[in-house]
């Protein structure tokens, strides 16, 4: 896949005024997997809510980016001072937790979406950069796949998105 130019700003955006929905009302969220070059090793980034869990860097696709791939290179950046060129696209992935929301089907009837539809999308990173949006909010880490697992045991969307990378098992 090729490399997606974006802009490196220094401010992470907030707010949900931008976001992308699917029509069934999920969440459209961008991820990226990102490997060392041995692909031993998966970039983990803490979650802002809690500083001890760790995630994969990802966020809104919003309505100026014009494909998901975008958005995964801005994430990639805001929350782990990365940046890189996507190699492979992982798919999508629903997320397994229950809806906040409930909306409403075209035939009247209640619906439950997922609460997110994940694209991920492996990454091979080019510059690991000492400071980035939200670098004062997140702490980076390099874990390999048995670590990784062991900490995103409560996100299955995740591990599956790992799962889906060319990260080595052993």
């Amino acid at each position: 896949m090729s490399s997606r130019a974006i802009a490196l700003s220094m401010v992470a955006r907030e707010g949900r005024e931008m976001q992308r929905y699917s029509p069934s009302g999920a969440r459209l969220v961008a991820g990226v997997v990102a490997l060392s070059p041995d692909k031993t090793k998966v970039l983990l980034v803490s979650s802002t809510a809690r500083q001890d869990k760790f995630v994969l860097p990802k966020g809104g696709f919003e309505k100026d980016e014009p494909m998901p791939e975008d958005a995964a290179i801005r994430e990639a950046w805001e929350e782990g001072g990365i940046v890189g060129r996507i190699s492979k696209a992982l798919g999508v992935i629903d997320d397994p937790r229950p809806p906040k929301i409930f909306v409403a089907d075209v035939a009247g009837g209640e619906t439950v979406p997922p609460r997110a539809e994940y694209y991920f999308f492996e990454m091979e990173i080019e510059k690991e950069l000492d400071k980035w949006p939200e670098c004062d909010r997140r702490v980076r880490k390099w874990a390999t796949y048995k670590e990784a697992v062991g900490g995103l045991i409560n996100r299955p969307e995740l591990i599956e998105a790992l799962n889906r990378s060319s990260i080595i098992k052993s």
